[in-house]
């Protein structure tokens, strides 16, 4: 299991919301770039980065200040938030992310996610399957897609994708703990990588976590808070991983 803390913008400033809603949370910085640079100096081994107005309201507002995070850092980056056409994915491909991820894009037109992995390869292309009590969610998860985690995660099963980004919508950002049910029913639906986000408020839940078989985990507040260190969390998916 690998740890991967997040950097989501809003306004120009690195934020965490809670459950997505604007004018919630913390304001982290107004220099997103350098919190990328810390978690670099703190030993990350992925970044995952999220234009939250481009989530919000479609539009890449944020797409400078993630163009030069890319440019600044030298590891892994999963980029994010309002990718809505082949043009925007390759766009930000070619500026140096790993991967993108697409959210409401991907349930809006699973033909534009086919068209993406051929073009782009499907290694490089992150589902974002965003929920609230099991039910898939888009813009900003502000509005239901019509379906189940596991329904959508079979409609992109076969495409060969780098992996599933599950967010618990319910949870996320409030550090209340994780809800094993829904992941679990996930990772055992799925032979797609696994990632997981939302809740997560301790070492134990990362333990839990890691016992269920996600590949990764995005952790923001509990990061951002202090709850634990990212080495701390690190060491523990380390050690679970040579338990496996």
């Amino acid at each position: 299991m690998i740890v991967v803390p997040s950097v989501d913008i809003k306004d120009g400033r690195c934020v965490k919301l809670v459950q997505g809603k604007p004018g919630t949370g913390i304001v982290v910085s107004d220099d997103p770039v350098k919190v990328a640079e810390h978690w670099i100096s703190e030993g990350a081994e992925v970044l995952h980065v999220v234009d939250l107005d481009g989530a919000i309201y479609g539009e890449r507002r944020n797409s400078p200040i993630v163009s030069q995070i890319l440019k600044e850092v030298s590891i892994p980056v999963q980029v994010g938030g309002g990718i809505r056409t082949v043009e925007d994915a390759l766009t930000v491909l070619s500026e140096g992310a790993s991967w993108v991820i697409l959210g409401t894009a991907a349930v809006e037109n699973r033909e534009f996610v086919k068209e993406l992995a051929r073009a782009a390869g499907p290694e490089r292309v992150i589902v974002s399957l965003d929920s609230r009590r099991g039910r898939v969610l888009k813009h900003g998860w502000r509005v239901e897609a019509g379906g189940s985690l596991i329904q959508w995660a079979r409609t992109f099963e076969n495409l060969g994708l780098a992996g599933f980004l599950f967010t618990d919508v319910k949870v996320e950002g409030t550090m209340e703990g994780i809800r094993l049910n829904y992941i679990k029913e996930l990772v055992n639906a799925t032979r797609i990588p696994v990632l997981y986000a939302g809740g997560i408020s301790s070492l134990d839940d990362l333990a839990r976590l890691a016992e269920t078989g996600v590949h990764g985990v995005v952790v923001g507040m509990a990061l951002y808070e202090g709850r634990f260190s990212l080495k701390e969390a690190q060491e523990l998916a380390e050690n679970a991983r040579r338990r496996a």
